[in-house]
């Protein structure tokens, strides 16, 4: 908050020593040299021991609020969010003035409390009152004051899943992170493996102990510790650990990370591969495009574009360039030049002005799994999910209790049954340091009640004589986006010898079903599963038309009188008939052609119709049609379908009714049609 660190700066000015002060020293110390002991540990990164220089300060003086906001700000960092939203209390009741931001952590400490009633009201006070420099402070509030209704919601939504605490000698006081499924009995994870609460370092040395790469193996269902990851990736003096492979287990992505020499941790990301014999190559630092020596680059997650077959690695940073924070990019590695692209962002679907972290992709679903702080969430880090790839995703969405909680829930990975997986959080139950909810530690999930969905069903076309089986058929399937119904591309293939299919599908969601062959016109199926509770097959049996050489009638395409403006009741029938078997389409070239009856002369009637013709053009490309697809035609009453007049030369008012009509007529087709685009170099 803007406030306790102008006071943090002003006091080192005036004292800086290294935080690491015996109890002995301690006693001695008076209260203000204990409060710039405790600053200056908060900004070497220590706030444990900035609790205890605070702690002590603050006995010694409680009528100092400077040192109550510190401390506050010291719980906060420390995770304590219990003795945090107190102390922030405290501050704001007692200096307001001086630190305002005070009741926007008072907020801030009630959500990840759980207490979303009271937080809100906070949030509300916060941004009504506060007119101080951070102008963020109060979008931020103003967004989660809608969050907190939704939240409720979220929490109260929970899913049959058993959360429980990694035991085995995994979890240790110190911070565990990064777990990775390399089969159904064993892990892969990074850890800081002591028992030791201060002054850290490794036997007889002085060498600061760091995070390596172990391993735990399941035995009789329950996961034991297992040593060191064995191979060239662990390395003295480096914070090592986000470990990421391929799908075929021959490509390593992993991070090493130590400070530099601002004393800031600078992590840079690193690439081993598997040789024939099993062995891992001497892992290699990507270059400056993706490790720029400024900032941090780490927590790498590793897929495949379905297109091309590249890598596609999204990764952390807080590259100035980004939304804010901790932002996800991501890179592309080029498998046949052997070349990696520049990073870029994700895009503002995944990041937001607060921090994201810890993605990890499921190529089975093309869903991106994160974290992040800026998101409606259930306090502090939460975590999401969004379809999609490179920087387009449709919407992220929680994925709820009890994954998540009021604490920090990060590193969410499925295993490969899909049944079950890992979770890193500071909740309750973890191992504690100081508090509660002071440390990371490694929990598995499993689903209760997983619910297995499928799709099947049979392709066939409708043609003179009965059905056709329809063998080598593409389907494909998309995921719908819930708010807006955008669509992306999950998987496709083909139909089987008997024209049959069938594909998984994941519980609460919408989903598009596409069947395209050569020859015929593509159908599409939407449904959801939203609303699915246990396993299930649902069936479907999808249609395919031939190609029509002769124009197709648009049904219910009126206009006013004598005028070519289209009526709301006609943008309807477009909707449904022409607009959907364009997108089902996306390749197909048509031709509007617009017809009236015989009344006026030849030539006005020409020029109305094409006015109409343009009118029904224009409104397809506003629903996002392109434009050199479609193509305008007005005939007049030169192609009529009925007669206009009986035989006894009387008006027929119902054949002039079939002559003014709106017809499309397949004229041509695209070359190229692109699906998911990666990447727009």
């Amino acid at each position: 908050m803007t406030a306790i660190r102008n006071v943090i700066f002003l006091i080192l000015l005036s004292f800086c020593v290294n935080a690491q002060t015996d109890s002995t020293s301690m006693a001695s110390m008076n209260a203000k040299d204990l409060k710039k002991l405790g600053v200056n540990a908060i900004l070497q990164g220590d706030p444990n021991s900035a609790v205890t220089f605070l702690e002590k300060s603050y006995s010694m003086n409680k009528s100092d609020y400077e040192t109550q906001g510190l401390l506050a700000e010291a719980y906060r960092l420390v995770r304590n969010y219990e003795a945090a939203e107190k102390m922030y209390a405290q501050v704001y009741a007692k200096a307001s003035d001086k630190y305002p931001e005070a009741l926007f952590y008072v907020a801030e400490m009630q959500k990840s409390n759980g207490d979303y009633d009271k937080a809100k009201e906070s949030y509300a006070k916060f941004k009504k009152e506060y007119k101080g420099e951070d102008k963020d402070l109060r979008k931020i509030a103003g967004q989660e004051i809608n969050f907190c209704d939704s939240v409720k919601k979220i929490a109260a939504s929970e899913k049959k899943i058993i959360i429980q605490h990694l035991e085995g000698e995994i979890n240790k006081i110190n911070v565990e992170a990064s777990p990775l499924s390399l089969d159904e009995n064993t892990l892969l994870y990074s850890s800081l493996r002591t028992d030791k609460k201060e002054f850290i370092v490794e036997g007889d040395t002085n060498n600061t102990v760091v995070r390596k790469m172990y391993l735990a193996k399941k035995e009789n269902g329950e996961w034991k510790y297992s040593g060191e990851m064995d191979g060239p990736f662990n390395a003295s003096g480096y914070n090592v650990g986000n470990a990421t492979m391929t799908p075929d287990g021959k490509r390593m992505y992993f991070t090493r990370c130590k400070p530099n020499w601002q004393g800031k941790m600078i992590c840079a990301i690193y690439v081993t591969e598997k040789g024939s014999g099993g062995d891992w190559s001497e892992p290699v630092k990507l270059d400056k495009k993706i490790n720029n020596p400024k900032y941090t680059s780490t927590q790498p997650a590793v897929s495949i574009d379905p297109v091309k077959g590249n890598e596609v690695v999204y990764f952390i940073s807080d590259n100035k360039e980004g939304k804010g924070g901790l932002d996800i990019w991501y890179f592309t590695y080029d498998v046949k030049k052997k070349e990696y692209k520049t990073p870029k962002n994700a895009g503002p679907k995944i990041n937001t002005k607060r921090d994201e972290m810890s993605p990890f992709f499921d190529a089975e679903t093309r869903n991106l799994y994160f974290s992040s702080q800026g998101h409606p969430g259930l306090g502090g880090f939460d975590v999401y999910k969004a379809t999609g790839d490179g920087k387009k995703f449709l919407s992220a969405e929680n994925i709820g209790a009890p994954i998540n909680s009021g604490a920090d829930d990060i590193f969410y990975t499925i295993s490969k049954n899909r049944e079950e997986g890992f979770i890193v959080s500071n909740r309750k139950g973890a191992v504690a340091l100081k508090n509660a909810t002071c440390c990371d530690d490694i929990f598995s999930y499993k689903y209760s009640e997983y619910i297995h969905v499928n799709i099947k069903g049979l392709i066939y076309a409708e043609e003179t004589g009965g059905k056709k089986n329809l063998p080598d058929a593409t389907i494909e399937l998309y995921s719908k986006d819930k708010k807006t119904g955008e669509r992306f591309l999950i998987k496709s293939l083909k139909s089987s010898d008997l024209a049959l299919y069938d594909i998984k599908l994941e519980a609460n969601n919408d989903y598009q079903i596409l069947v395209k062959k050569d020859g015929y016109l593509s159908n599409s199926h939407d449904f959801s599963t939203r609303h699915i509770t246990s396993s299930t097959t649902l069936e479907k049996d999808i249609p395919l038309t031939p190609l029509p050489k002769d124009p197709i009638r648009i049904p219910n395409v009126l206009y006013e009188f004598d005028k070519a403006n289209i009526l709301e009741p006609s943008k309807l029938a477009l909707d449904t008939t022409v607009l959907r078997l364009l997108l089902d389409n996306p390749q197909i070239i048509i031709e509007i052609m617009s017809h009236t009856d015989s009344k006026g002369n030849d030539q006005y009637n020409m020029k109305l119709s094409q006015r109409r013709a343009e009118s029904v053009v224009a409104y397809l490309i506003s629903k996002g049609v392109d434009a050199q697809r479609l193509k305008a035609k007005g005939y007049g009453e030169s192609k009529p379908v009925a007669p206009n007049e009986n035989p006894d030369g009387s008006d027929n008012p119902d054949g002039r009714t079939l002559n003014r009509r709106t017809d499309f007529k397949i004229i041509g087709h695209l070359d190229v049609e692109v699906i998911n685009d990666y990447d727009d170099e």
